[in-house]
């Protein structure tokens, strides 16, 4: 009698976190869609979930939880690593979550907008020291608290310029060392802080959300974008959003 063998291959890695929060998302209504068909993913815990041979065609996958904002996420194996094709989702709570703190939303539609993000300066999860660019090496000041850099989640924030640029991380060899993939772009002087990045939603014809929760009395963030390539910097008070919005970048 021969025995059957059963082959599978993961396609797909999907890590989904809380856009506000950074935390994992693990619930048991989420529902993953490829056109008018469902697809079974299968829950790894910490907000991973694995896709088994549904094929490396690129796609767009529609994802829903119930308390968060629908996503619509392009799939492109080319921007993929071959051997483990994995991607972040992040996803913003609905205005009518019911759980954690109530959220604000910041929302608008600019043509030609490709991405927004936030920092909090005065929320860092560590303290920038110094950076040996011949090494690719950043000392820190403090370790980082509550900060997983094995994630590409932080940016080191010039608060004197008001800009700041993601940290992607090769290696963290000790908890105030790491070593980075990339070189840095931005000169930042020292004392200057690390932060978690939150990430806003932008859709094909330019409506966006950027949603944070309102958990403190100073909710004042540096929001980044990205429009044409070209990329602006904006301090939003999320307790005066009145009248704000994202400009033009010239």
């Amino acid at each position: 009698m021969e025995e059957g063998v059963i082959r599978c291959r993961l396609d797909l890695l999907l890590t989904i976190e809380d856009a506000t929060t950074g935390k994992s998302i693990m619930d048991r209504g989420i529902r993953f869609r490829i056109g008018d068909d469902f697809v079974n993913a299968h829950s790894r815990g910490e907000g991973n979930y694995i896709f088994l041979n549904i094929g490396r065609e690129n796609r767009l996958m529609h994802i829903d939880v119930p308390g968060y904002e629908s996503r619509t996420l392009d799939v492109n194996y080319e921007m993929l690593d071959p051997v483990m094709p994995a991607l972040d989702v992040f996803l913003i709570p609905s205005e009518n979550s019911k759980t954690g703190e109530p959220v604000l939303s910041l929302k608008g539609k600019l043509s030609g907008l490709e991405t927004v993000e936030a920092v909090h300066p005065g929320r860092s999860v560590s303290v920038f020291r110094e950076y040996d660019a011949k090494k690719r090496t950043m000392t820190l000041l403090q370790a980082g608290r509550r900060a997983d850099y094995s994630k590409d989640r932080y940016a080191l924030l010039n608060v004197e310029k008001g800009v700041f640029e993601l940290l992607e991380i090769a290696e963290v060899i000790s908890e105030k060392k790491l070593r980075l993939r990339k070189p840095l772009e931005q000169e930042s002087p020292p004392n200057s802080p690390i932060c978690r990045i939150i990430y806003g939603q932008v859709e094909q014809d330019g409506s966006y959300i950027l949603r944070v929760r309102d958990d403190g009395a100073e909710l004042k963030y540096l929001v980044k974008y990205v429009i044409h390539g070209k990329t602006g910097y904006k301090f939003i008070d999320f307790h005066d959003l009145s009248e704000a919005k994202l400009d033009e970048v010239t």
